[in-house]
């Protein structure tokens, strides 16, 4: 199974790797790194109240997150580091969170 999600998203959702492991689950979380909560920013200029401090997410150590967590943990930057990590994510029972850097991108509301 592979999940993606946000740098942001993955936030509010971090102990799910943790029972992944416990469960020893053969996930691959894909986490797109952009360094910020991109929706809430785009959410914060719909609403007319842009600048809402607190919304970028500077060094987030998320690889060292998820090996904390039990899992195992890699930043990649290449599509061909990509393909191979998934490869070997889905052939173990342990999950693994696999970090790939973005650009930050605007959410057109």
């Amino acid at each position: 199974m592979i999940g993606v999600i946000g740098d942001g998203s993955f936030q509010y959702s971090v102990q799910a790797v943790w029972t992944a492991a416990q469960h020893a689950l053969p996930i691959a979380y894909v986490v797109l790194r952009n360094r910020e909560y991109s929706v809430l920013k785009s959410f914060a200029e719909l609403e007319n109240t842009p600048g809402v401090p607190g919304l970028d997410l500077p060094g987030l150590d998320i690889v060292s997150l998820a090996r904390g967590f039990g899992c195992r943990g890699i930043d990649i930057e290449t599509v061909d580091e990509l393909e191979k990590e998934l490869t070997a994510a889905l052939a173990t029972d342990t999950p693994t969170v696999i970090v790939v850097e973005t650009r930050p991108q605007h959410a057109d509301l």
